[in-house]
């Protein structure tokens, strides 16, 4: 059995203070970005995309690549797929959707599920890609001049409200646990009428909150 780490343990803390020291040089010198995308840019991406190639190429490695657990259909690993496309070709339209898919990742993050401590390459993997999910929206705010509109959330929730649906059913056909809908980390006596409908409420409520903190950093460093 894997064994997993535990909230607030000695790996979830190093997780969160590496976390907070990239976004703190982050938003300490936003103002820098523009001068360094030559290479920042690049290197992000070749981050992520090495990142992608140490997941799936554990999974390979070690005999464990399920399509219940190891495809692309994480709520993450999307948004690190919506990432790499946005580094590569600056589409506006991907923002949005990288953006507030990112509160999934905050709370992952916060809550550990299934997790691995940092000496596995599963917990290397997890801790690059939350990294870079979490602080990508704002890189590109700083270094692109992102920019949310009022009905983008609609947008977001939308395609969202599509994947949980999808996956609801998907998940029964494969023995997946994505968007941890089959082994739910709350509530998990809740049956999936209940509990489907009321993750894509909640997440809108994560939208919202995501759209305050976005409209909070424009005010405090474009001022």
């Amino acid at each position: 059995m894997t064994d997993y780490i535990s909230l607030f343990s000695l790996d979830h803390w190093i997780y969160i203070l590496i976390l907070a020291i990239f976004a703190i040089i982050l938003f300490k010198f936003n103002r820098n970005i523009k001068q360094y995308l030559d290479w920042l840019t690049p290197t992000i991406l070749i981050i992520s995309i090495a990142q992608q190639i140490l997941l799936y190429g554990t999974y390979i490695a070690t005999g464990n690549f399920t399509l219940g657990d190891s495809l692309p259909l994480h709520i993450s690993r999307i948004n690190t797929i919506l990432g790499i496309i946005f580094l590569i070709t600056k589409d506006k339209r991907l923002f949005p959707l990288f953006f507030y898919f990112s509160g999934f990742a905050w709370l992952s993050f916060a809550v550990p599920t299934e997790v691995q401590h940092i000496t596995h390459p599963l917990g290397i993997s997890f801790l690059t890609n939350h990294v870079i999910t979490l602080l990508l929206p704002y890189y590109a705010i700083f270094a692109y001049d992102m920019k949310l509109d009022k009905k983008d959330k609609f947008f977001a929730i939308s395609i969202l409200a599509i994947y949980v649906i999808f996956v609801s059913f998907l998940n029964p056909l494969i023995d997946g646990n994505y968007f941890y809908l089959t082994r739910k980390p709350i509530f998990p006596a809740t049956p999936d009428i209940i509990y489907v409908p009321a993750s894509i409420v909640l997440s809108f409520v994560i939208f919202y909150l995501l759209e305050f903190l976005y409209k909070l950093i424009y005010k405090l460093f474009y001022k």
